[in-house]
């Protein structure tokens, strides 16, 4: 087992929980990439428990959040919502 020096804080930061900005994202599109994740992990590890299953989804989902490209997340937005309100009249 390896030691952690006084000098050495990789392996501490390695395991830090670091949270991601996801305040951009819309509330249903978050809920909709949750289910899906967690629909990826239940067909994939259905022998899985509910604390590994968690810590599973939780990371996909920051990993995911983290590699998005915010500006495109948003100009897809705004466009879906525009070609919304263009099919309603």
């Amino acid at each position: 087992m390896e030691c952690l020096d006084e000098n050495d804080n990789n392996m501490i930061t390695d395991y830090v929980d670091e949270p991601v900005d996801d305040s951009y994202i819309r509330p249903e599109d978050k809920k909709q990439l949750l289910i899906t994740i967690k629909n990826i992990y239940e067909t994939r590890m259905p022998w899985a428990d509910d604390i590994l299953m968690k810590c599973m989804i939780k990371h996909h989902y920051k990993e995911v959040i983290k590699n998005m490209i915010k500006e495109d997340y948003l100009e897809e937005i705004s466009k879906s919502d525009v070609d919304t309100l263009i099919e309603q009249l």
